[in-house]
């Protein structure tokens, strides 16, 4: 089969190290592969993953369309990011596709599409999606942090992503009933495959736990930002002697100058060992992941379709502490520990308490986390499911053009949609699903 695959290529975008995978492992499934690049170009210039083929910028109409011909299957990766997925908003309009959708919250996406289509049109959008009062409270918020509370719970954005769909892959159960409602092809739920690049190769000054330790490293990775609760993990430490005595907190990722002088404030006041690194690079990483003794990834509000570092966290045996929210509470409950995000703060140092004092305990923690997320989260699973989401898609289409066909018969004999016409036409046709 020959396919056409969109997707950020970028060497720090977590969606293009998955569709890096999904690629390889679709050409070793036998499928003849040409990969398009989505970041804007002025991000072509950075360095990409490793895909095997010659990629294609988004903005090669010709080089693309040619594609296009002899494709038999478009595939998107749609984030939340216009920068990394401004070629996947061009094109699906004219070649529409497949989407693995990676986050349940577009919000930031369609605001950058706002800015092109117009804020009339994108309120208009807004009005036929939601309702009125939606479309004029969208874009009308103080700071990120209120307008993400906000999209987030009302107007999420998938349902546009999902109608230019010819259908959706999702990567956790939640919101899948939202994004399947308005997604005419089919939806079907795929674990997000992952990998552990540095796990057989040790980098030389990692050092694995000890099940005899008396202290505990905490460790959280990716970009630093408020939904990933560092301030809650500082003030559960901070509220317990032992806590304070006994952990370091050590946080890895991109940070801003002004969240790094809040967490340190913060931490100083309440005397809590917190370590800010800022980015590293892959080995650095590794080597952060190997001496870890458990790994922090909470998330409140929670908006990716799944959480590529606490797949990481697992691949690599590592115990973790996630929010029971969204795409966590998919895993299974003797493999991460679940927190309230209602009572957050006291079931974190609950939590903490009892992880601090059970080092053989978060080790066989780690351990059943990595024997199910290594059989789970793989990148020959989400490949064979690509190629048999391309068979449901024609089976839909089959289904759509027979229902617009007997939709304008109907109309033309008068009838409006009455329950009593359609349901007879409609039940043979389930015979193509």
């Amino acid at each position: 089969m020959n396919i056409l695959f969109f997707t950020p290529c970028l060497t720090p975008s977590a969606i293009g190290r998955v569709s890096a995978l999904v690629v390889a492992e679709l050409q070793r499934q036998g499928h003849a592969i040409a990969v398009v690049r989505s970041e804007d170009p002025a991000l072509f210039d950075h360095p990409v993953h490793d895909f095997g083929v010659e990629l294609i910028d988004w903005n090669q109409p010709d080089r693309i369309r040619a594609k296009a011909l002899t494709s038999n299957l478009v595939i998107y990766q749609v984030g939340d990011n216009f920068s990394y997925h401004r070629g996947c908003m061009e094109w699906m309009p004219e070649l529409p596709g497949l989407v693995s959708l990676h986050d349940n919250f577009l919000g930031h996406l369609f605001w950058s599409c706002a800015e092109l289509m117009g804020r009339p049109r994108a309120k208009q959008l807004l009005t036929r999606l939601y309702d009125e009062t939606v479309a004029h409270r969208f874009f009308d918020h103080a700071d990120s942090s209120s307008f993400i509370n906000y999209a987030s719970e009302v107007a999420p954005m998938t349902e546009w992503i999902a109608a230019m769909a010819t259908g959706v892959i999702v990567h956790s159960t939640w919101a899948v009933s939202r994004i399947a409602a308005a997604c005419h092809g089919p939806v079907e739920v795929v674990p997000l495959p992952y990998d552990a690049p540095f796990l057989e190769a040790a980098p030389e000054n990692a050092q694995r736990p000890a099940a005899d330790k008396t202290s505990m490293s905490i460790l959280t990775i990716g970009h630093v930002n408020p939904n990933k609760r560092h301030a809650s993990v500082i003030e559960a430490i901070g509220s317990s002697e032992r806590l304070r005595e006994r952990v370091n907190f050590r946080i890895v990722g991109s940070i801003s100058p002004e969240m790094t002088r809040t967490l340190k404030t913060q931490a100083s006041a309440l005397g809590v060992r917190v370590a800010i690194t800022g980015e590293v690079d892959g080995k650095t990483l590794a080597a952060e992941i190997h001496a870890a003794d458990l790994m922090c990834c909470l998330r409140w509000p929670a908006l990716e379709a799944a959480s590529a570092s606490t797949i990481e966290a697992m691949l690599y045996g590592k115990p973790a502490i996630v929010t029971d929210t969204g795409f966590y509470r998919d895993l299974p409950d003797d493999c991460v520990i679940k927190i309230a995000p209602q009572e957050e703060i006291a079931a974190l140092r609950s939590a903490l308490e009892q992880l601090v004092d059970a080092p053989a305990a978060r080790i066989a923690l780690g351990e059943r986390a990595r024997g199910y997320a290594a059989a789970t989260f793989r990148a020959d699973h989400y490949a064979e499911r690509i190629i048999a989401m391309k068979s449901r898609i024609e089976q839909t289409g089959i289904i759509a053009d027979a229902a617009k066909v007997f939709s304008s018969i109907l109309a033309r004999w008068g009838g409006k949609g009455q329950p009593a016409l359609i349901s007879p036409i409609a039940a043979p046709l389930s015979v193509f699903r």
